[in-house]
């Protein structure tokens, strides 16, 4: 029996506390530069799609961890201001909530550096719990939490689990990608992410693409995001056949957060019964128009319903 607190869309992930500064361009390796502006907001991949998916009128729980800080209090009620489930926070002790600096230059092209802080506290038990507790029917899942708290989730899921497997951890082991894919029923990599768990280049061409795929030992839906190029669509990545979606062509201002954008539609659509490419068309939509928007945190607004 589900609990009374249950959603039929559990996200599993990070929160931080973002500071974006704004500059003419990113600066290079030794370089300063003078930003034209600052902005402090809520952050965190695991935020950014709850909250996305809660303005879509969606019940959604997330699953997450913050520091014993003030900081940590403060998104945890902004969370419940955007109408997300908080309650499965969990609080680390002696740790400070997760934070990102995010700098973005005027084509909206960005730099991010993540201290996970808190985010990497969040354990296996408590992630498996909170998903056995609420029973949803997805989960979407990042990696800007512990891996095998993400491996954890999974296993105790009976619904749909989709992986936005962002960012890749340098010390990501071949066990822990194999664990994985091998849980997870849809997979939303980037380019570079696809390249990371196959081993290969990242891929330019679609062609590459192909090869990458035909590298990945994974059975389940596929999708590559491309950014401004749109998406490919694997219905079944053993097959290595794929359905180009292509995306709106807008004059981007910030693109921090469009994969999460993404993310939150996809599962948001399926949840509500539209098709594969009826998601990822929609999905594409709305981290395109997401670009135009300031901030990692966005909402489904001007005209983007699920009806």
């Amino acid at each position: 029996m589900k609990s009374a607190q249950s959603s039929p869309i559990v996200v599993v992930g990070s929160v931080n506390f973002d500071v974006t500064y704004n500059m003419p361009e990113l600066p290079l390796a030794g370089e300063t530069v003078l930003a034209s502006g600052r902005r402090d907001a809520p952050g965190g991949k695991g935020a950014n799609q709850a909250v996305s998916i809660a303005s879509y009128g969606l019940p959604v729980s997330l699953v997450f961890c913050v520091g014993d800080d003030n900081q940590g209090g403060k998104l945890v009620d902004l969370l419940k201001l955007r109408g997300v489930d908080s309650s499965h926070v969990f609080q680390a002790t002696n740790q400070a909530t997760g934070s990102a600096i995010i700098l973005v230059d005027e084509h909206g092209e960005n730099s991010i550096v993540v201290d996970p802080g808190a985010n990497y506290s969040l354990t296996p038990d408590a992630a498996s719990s909170a998903i056995s507790k609420i029973q949803p029917e997805f989960v979407l899942a990042q990696l800007e939490v512990p891996v095998e708290a993400v491996i954890a989730a999974a296993r105790a899921n009976a619904g749909t689990f989709i992986l936005n497997p962002a960012p890749i951890p340098r010390d990501l082991s071949t066990d822990q990608i194999k664990s994985l894919l091998e849980h997870s029923d849809i997979l939303v990599p980037n380019r570079s992410e696809l390249a990371s768990l196959t081993g290969m280049p990242v891929p330019q061409s679609s062609h590459q693409i192909h090869e990458c795929v035909a590298k990945l030992e994974f059975s389940g839906t596929l999708i590559v995001t491309l950014g401004a190029d749109g998406a490919l669509l694997f219905p079944d990545a053993q097959q290595v056949q794929s359905i180009q979606i292509p995306a709106p062509q807008v004059t981007a201002t910030d693109a921090s957060g469009a994969g999460d954008a993404f993310c939150a539609s996809l599962v948001a659509c399926l949840q509500t019964g539209k098709s594969l490419i009826e998601a990822v068309t929609h999905a594409c939509k709305f981290a395109s128009w997401s670009t135009t928007q300031i901030g990692a945190q966005v909402s489904p607004e001007h005209g983007f319903t699920l009806s």
